[in-house]
């Protein structure tokens, strides 16, 4: 079973805690034990100081029989000075009562340890050892401390240590729970809300709470998300709507022209003429499937062209040559204006020869007989740019904004008797985004259109515009 966030945190949190108290209350064990080492280490060396200072000014005042009876006055009147004693080769010049009845032994050599800690007879001692030369005599001088009420001191802190350390995980962990339900409570609202929006009310948003921290932009981000799915769906609803608009159309005449071929006989000719309109409606209907199918592969992999050095001219020349005969058809002026020198870009040959078949096709569509068509390449310091101008009908500054949108036609009669889908100019916009480009047009109502596509050059020439040459392909 899947834990929650909130027990998640509480659980980590109680852990982390419980590493913390446990490391904490280890410190300050050793700490306190440190601490009272270092005291009574102290207190010891204080003590051997006195001692020494004792000996220098008694020793050599009395015979060494008298010395025990000295110590022991002295000893009385030192603050825990009752547990030392002292030695010579000879033996013990003093053992204090305290200390007697534990034997600890004199050293064994002049290499001593100074400070030791031992246990004789079960009692843990801290032992400090000094040799004294008085005169020709060397004396073994050793102070001790008893240990166990320190030791005692510090297992009381560790105790009331660990007796702590539950009740404060138990209301820590509580608090955490009721912290981290807090802090996850935006969290589940945008959950419910989340639940509560689907196809049918992509316009609601989840609320945005003005906290300035990672929940806002955590909603931001998913309310910006709801936007961009809110418009693909309104996007492929249209779509949807609008594809299956325009293939009705020709599906019905179609399925009509059959229809009225087949009810009585009729004569070869006529039979002729139904299927030649029935085959164009196809053609028509095969070439707006295509168009789709293209779209449809662009919007699954934007990325899908293989870019490589090109020289634009190439099929420029090869769009002018394709679409010179209609332009001779319908008495249009076809004029192009070429750079002398290669024009680079990157890109795909295929894919940029169908964007200027579709804006050059488009330009002889809408410009009447006598009309001009003009392709011009020119180059700049940081861009190769590509222009489509007409001198015919123009499109409305209101439709401007739109003309690249699928299906989009500004006068859907003269579209459909030209021959145009709507799709062309969507292909082309995609075509030149897919290879980093900008596509823009320019167009007053009956004055003409001006579309024009500016590529990235792949290196950075000095000059700000080259030279160009016309190429005029005259009808």
């Amino acid at each position: 079973m899947a834990l929650s966030i909130r027990t998640r945190l509480t659980a980590w949190y109680t852990c982390t805690l419980v590493i913390s108290l446990l490391t904490f209350s280890g410190i300050l064990y050793a700490s306190v034990r440190a601490a009272m080492r270092v005291s009574i280490d102290a207190d010891l060396q204080s003590r051997l100081t006195g001692v020494k200072g004792y000996m220098y000014t008694q020793v050599p005042r009395f015979p060494r029989g008298r010395l025990w009876h000295e110590f022991a006055e002295n000893v009385q009147m030192q603050p825990g000075g009752e547990m030392m004693q002292v030695s010579d080769a000879s033996g013990w010049i003093f053992q204090s009562e305290s200390i007697r009845g534990l034997a600890l032994p004199a050293p064994a050599s002049p290499h001593f340890t100074p400070l030791t800690t031992e246990v004789i007879r079960g009692i843990p001692l801290r032992i400090l050892i000094a040799a004294v030369t008085i005169g020709f005599n060397t004396y073994s001088i050793q102070v001790v401390t008893d240990l166990r009420r320190s030791y005692e001191t510090s297992a009381e802190i560790l105790r009331i240590a660990l007796w702590l350390a539950p009740l404060l995980l138990v209301a820590s962990a509580a608090g955490g729970y009721w912290l981290s339900s807090r802090a996850l409570a935006p969290v589940d609202r945008m959950i419910e809300s989340s639940r509560q929006i689907s196809f049918t009310n992509l316009h609601r948003r989840l609320m945005v709470p003005r906290t300035g921290d990672e929940l806002q932009r955590l909603s931001e981000t998913l309310n910006q998300m709801i936007q961009r799915l809110e418009t693909a769906y309104l996007s492929v609803v249209q779509f949807t709507g609008d594809a299956s608009h325009e293939l009705r159309t020709p599906v019905a005449f179609i399925r009509t022209t059959a229809e009225v071929a087949l009810v009585q006989p009729r004569t070869p000719e006529s039979y002729r003429s139904a299927l030649s309109a029935i085959h164009e409606e196809s053609e028509r209907i095969t070439e707006i499937i295509e168009q789709l199918l293209m779209l449809a592969r662009a919007d699954a992999d934007r990325n899908a062209l293989n870019l490589v050095p090109i020289d634009v001219r190439e099929p420029v020349g090869i769009a002018l040559s394709k679409l010179l005969p209609l332009a001779d058809h319908k008495g249009v002026k076809l004029h192009a204006e070429l750079p002398e020198d290669d024009a680079t870009v990157l890109g795909d040959t295929t894919s940029l020869l169908r964007l200027f078949l579709i804006l050059m096709d488009n330009a002889l569509k809408y410009t009447p007989e006598g009309g001009a068509v003009t392709l011009r390449i020119s180059k700049y310091a940081e861009q190769i740019c590509v222009a489509v101008r007409d001198t015919g009908i123009g499109i409305a500054e209101s439709d401007l904004d739109k003309i690249f949108d699928r299906f989009y036609q500004t006068d859907k009669a003269r579209s459909r008797d030209s021959g145009g889908s709507g799709l062309g100019l969507s292909i082309g916009r995609w075509i030149a985004e897919a290879h980093r480009a900008e596509i823009r047009v320019e167009s007053k109502l009956n004055a003409g259109s001006q579309f024009t596509v500016c590529f990235p050059q792949p290196t950075i020439h000095d000059s700000s515009e080259e030279r160009s040459h016309e190429v005029s392909l005259t009808p």
